[in-house]
C-alpha cells in the first residue's frame, strides 16, 4: 500500500510542474519597485516658504528617486491652507459684527454653519462644483460671504475636487500621479469623487490608493462592485497597503480581476534613512511588494531634500541589481487550471494517507481518511469553495512536520544519521509542494486572500509530539504526586510556549541583539534563513536521531523541539505573498546550516559521552 501511494504522490507531483513554474515565471517577471511622496507635503513646504517653487521641487524629488506623486482631494481646509479662500465659523462672524458695530446675525445665518469667502481668480462655486446643496449668500463690509450650514469640522473635510492644476504640473513634470479616494460620510459625496475620479484618468494616472480605513461603498456591497468594475474599465488599478485591513477592499480587488499592486508605507525623518531603506529593500525582495509610499512629515524641506538624497542613496545601495525602480507594474495572470488542483488534491489524499499509516500503523483509519478526504476533493470540484482547498493545506501543514519526525528509520543502517535527516526534508517539502499547488494563484500572492493556520501550525504539530512522547509514560504522569518541582517545570514550560507563540507572526517579539544578526545574514547570504530551523530544530533532530540509537525514549522527547525546525519551514511557504524563489533559497540555507550545526551538537554528544563513560571507567577500576 505504502508503494502505491508514493506511486501517486510522485506522479501527482510531476504532474503539477507547469502550477509551480507558472508562479515563479510570473513572480520573477515584475522587479521594478516605485516610490510615492504625498502632494500635501510639497503644499505645505510652499506655504512655510513661500519662494520655493513648485516645479523646482518636482524635478529634485525626481533627482532622489521619486517616481510618484499621489493626491488627496482638496477640502476646505486644505484651500483656506493654500490661501484660495478664508472660512469663519458663525461665533467668529458673530465678534466679527459686534466689533465693528453692526447688527448681529439674525435667521438663517444665525444657526450652525461657516462663512466663505474665495480669493483673487479663485471662484467657490468652480472649487465646489455644487457640493453643497444648501447655501446663501451674505455681504459684510462690501465682502461677500458664502454661507454653509452644518457642523463646521464635517463642513471643513467634506470633499470638493482635486486641483487640477496640480495633476497638470505633476504630468507635466514626467511623473505620475496617483489620486487617493476615501469613503466620505456621505454617500453622495462618495458618489460624487468617483465620477471625478473616472473623469480624472489620463496617461500618468494609473492607480488609485484608497484612504482611510475603508474603501469606497464599504457599506454597499453592490455599490462597491460597481464602482470597481467602472476603475477597471476605465483603465485603472488599485494598491493594496500591506498590514492595512481596509474594509471593503477583498470585494474591490475580486471586482477588478486582481488588477493590484503591494505597498508597503513608512515615515521618513531626518535620521531614519537606512532603515527606510532596509525595511524597503527586504519589502521588494521577500513580500512582493512593488510600491513605497515615504511620509516625509519634515517640517523644513531643507531637512527634506537632505533626507530624500539619503534614502535614495541609500536604496540603490540596497535594493539588488535584479530590480528597477520605475512605474510599479501588475503581475500577470497565474493560470491554475481546475485539472492542475485536481491532481493536487489526489496528490494531497495519498500523502495524507501515507502520514496516518506511518504514523498510526493502523489499515482502518487510513482506508477512513482515505474515504473522508475523497469525499471533501469531490465536494470541492462540485462548489469551487476555496475554504474546502484551504483545509486541505491547513491538514497538510499540521501533518507534515509530525510525518517528516516520525517517518520510521533504521538505526542500524550505514548512513542512518543523514539519509534519516534528508528524508526528513524531503517529507516536509513534499508537503510544502502540495501546499503551493493548492493555494495557487494571483490573489495568494498579492495578499488578498491568505492562509489561516498559521497560529495552528506552530502549536498542533508540537502538542501531538507531546502526547506522543508521553503516551507511553500516561499512566504513570496521571497518577503521579505534583511536587513543588513539578510546579517549576509545569511554569517554565509555560513561559517558553507564550515566547514561542509570541514570536510568531509580523509582530512577533525579538531577543536582544537578533536583529543585528539577521540583518548580518541578510548581507551575507541574501535573504536569512529562520532561526528556528537552522538553529533550533534541525540540529536538535540530528541530536535526537543519534540518541534513538541507546536512548530511544529520551529521542522522543528532543522530537518536540525538533518539530519546530519542519513547521517553521512549512509556514514559510504558506505566506504566499514570499516569492517562490525566496523561500526556496531561505529553506535551502536553513537545511545546509542546520545539519552542520546539527553534525557539530552529535560530535560534541559523541565526545561527552566517551568522556563520562571513561571516567566512569577510571573510577571503577580504582
Amino acid at each position: 500500500m505504502q508503494k502505491v501511494l508514493i506511486g501517486i504522490i510522485l506522479a501527482a507531483m510531476i504532474l503539477t510542474i507547469p502550477s509551480i513554474y507558472n508562479r515563479v515565471q510570473v513572480e520573477e517577471s515584475n522587479k521594478t519597485v516605485e516610490t510615492i511622496v504625498p502632494y500635501k507635503y510639497i503644499m505645505e513646504w510652499m506655504i512655510k516658504d513661500p519662494e520655493l517653487d513648485q516645479e523646482r521641487i518636482l524635478s529634485q524629488l525626481q533627482d532622489y528617486g521619486i517616481d510618484t506623486i499621489s493626491m488627496e482631494p482638496d477640502t476646505l481646509r486644505s484651500l483656506q491652507q493654500k490661501g484660495e479662500l478664508t472660512v469663519i465659523s458663525v461665533p467668529r462672524m458673530s465678534e466679527l459684527l459686534i466689533f465693528n458695530q453692526m447688527e448681529p446675525l439674525r435667521h438663517p445665518f444665525d444657526k450652525q454653519g461657516v462663512f466663505i469667502h474665495s480669493y483673487g481668480d479663485s471662484s467657490f462655486d468652480d472649487l465646489t462644483r455644487n457640493v453643497f446643496e444648501e447655501t446663501r449668500q451674505i455681504t459684510v463690509e462690501g465682502v461677500d460671504y458664502t454661507f454653509v450650514p452644518g457642523p463646521p469640522d464635517d463642513i471643513l473635510e467634506i470633499p470638493v475636487g482635486y486641483d487640477l492644476n496640480v495633476v497638470d504640473a505633476v504630468l507635466d513634470s514626467g511623473m505620475d500621479l496617483v489620486p487617493r479616494m476615501a469613503d466620505s460620510k456621505n454617500i453622495e459625496d462618495t458618489e460624487r469623487m468617483a465620477e471625478e475620479l473616472l473623469e480624472l484618468k489620463q496617461p500618468g494616472i494609473e492607480k488609485v490608493l484608497f484612504s482611510g480605513t475603508a474603501a469606497p461603498f464599504s457599506t454597499e456591497p453592490e455599490r462597491l462592485k460597481e464602482f470597481s468594475t467602472r476603475l477597471a474599465d476605465a483603465g485603472y488599478s488599485i494598491f493594496n497597503v500591506e498590514f492595512a485591513d481596509l474594509k471593503g477592499f477583498e470585494t474591490a480587488a475580486y471586482t477588478m480581476d486582481m488588477d493590484v499592486v503591494r505597498l508597503h508605507s513608512q515615515s521618513l525623518t531626518a535620521d531614519n534613512a537606512f532603515d527606510i531603506a532596509d525595511k524597503f529593500t527586504r519589502g521588494a525582495k521577500e513580500r512582493n511588494i512593488r510600491a513605497f509610499f515615504v511620509n516625509a512629515n519634515i517640517s523644513e524641506y531643507a531637512d527634506a531634500e537632505l533626507a530624500f538624497e539619503e534614502l535614495n542613496k541609500e536604496i540603490e545601495k540596497q535594493l539588488p541589481a535584479s530590480f528597477q525602480r520605475g512605474q510599479s507594474k501588475l503581475y500577470e495572470e497565474i493560470g491554475v487550471p481546475l485539472w492542475q488542483i485536481a491532481v493536487g488534491l489526489i496528490g494531497s489524499i495519498a500523502f495524507l494517507a501515507w502520514a496516518a499509516q506511518t504514523v498510526f500503523g493502523n489499515r482502518k483509519l487510513t482506508y477512513a481518511a482515505i474515504g473522508g478526504l475523497t469525499l471533501l476533493a469531490l465536494a470541492y470540484l462540485v462548489t469551487d469553495m476555496t475554504l474546502i482547498l484551504k483545509a486541505f493545506a491547513l491538514g497538510l501543514a499540521v501533518t507534515t512536520p509530525v510525518f517528516a519526525v516520525l517517518l520510521k528509520k533504521d538505526t542500524e543502517s550505514k548512513y542512518y544519521l543523514i539519509s534519516s535527516y534528508f528524508k526528513a526534508v524531503g517529507i516536509t517539502l513534499i508537503g510544502i509542494w502540495l501546499i503551493v499547488v493548492l493555494l495557487n494563484g494571483n490573489a495568494f500572492i498579492l495578499g488578498i486572500d491568505a492562509f489561516k493556520g498559521v497560529k495552528l501550525v506552530y502549536f498542533l504539530p508540537i502538542a501531538f509530539l507531546v502526547l506522543y512522547a508521553l503516551w507511553g509514560n500516561m499512566e504513570k504522569f496521571i497518577k503521579a504526586n505534583v511536587t513543588f518541582g513539578h510546579l517549576i517545570v509545569i511554569g517554565l514550560v509555560g513561559v517558553i510556549v507564550v515566547f514561542y507563540l509570541g514570536r510568531t507572526g509580523n509582530e512577533g517579539s525579538v531577543l536582544p541583539y537578533e536583529l543585528q544578526f539577521r540583518m548580518f545574514l541578510e548581507e551575507v547570504l541574501y535573504v536569512r534563513p529562520r532561526t528556528k530551523e537552522f538553529l533550533i530544530g534541525l540540529p536538535i533532530f540530528l541530536l535526537a536521531l543519534e540518541m534513538a540509537k541507546k536512548y530511544k525514549t529520551i529521542s522522543y522527547y528532543l522530537l518536540i523541539p525538533a518539530v519546530i525546525g519542519f513547521l517553521s519551514m512549512v509556514n514559510t511557504f504558506t505566506h504566499f505573498h514570499i516569492p517562490l524563489s525566496i523561500s526556496l533559497l531561505r529553506t535551502g540555507y536553513s537545511v545546509v546550516l542546520g545539519l552542520l550545526i546539527g553534525l557539530i551538537l552529535v560530535f560534541l554528544y559523541r565526545w561527552a559521552s566517551q568522556k563520562i563513560i571513561t571516567e566512569l571507567n577510571r573510577r571503577w577500576q580504582r
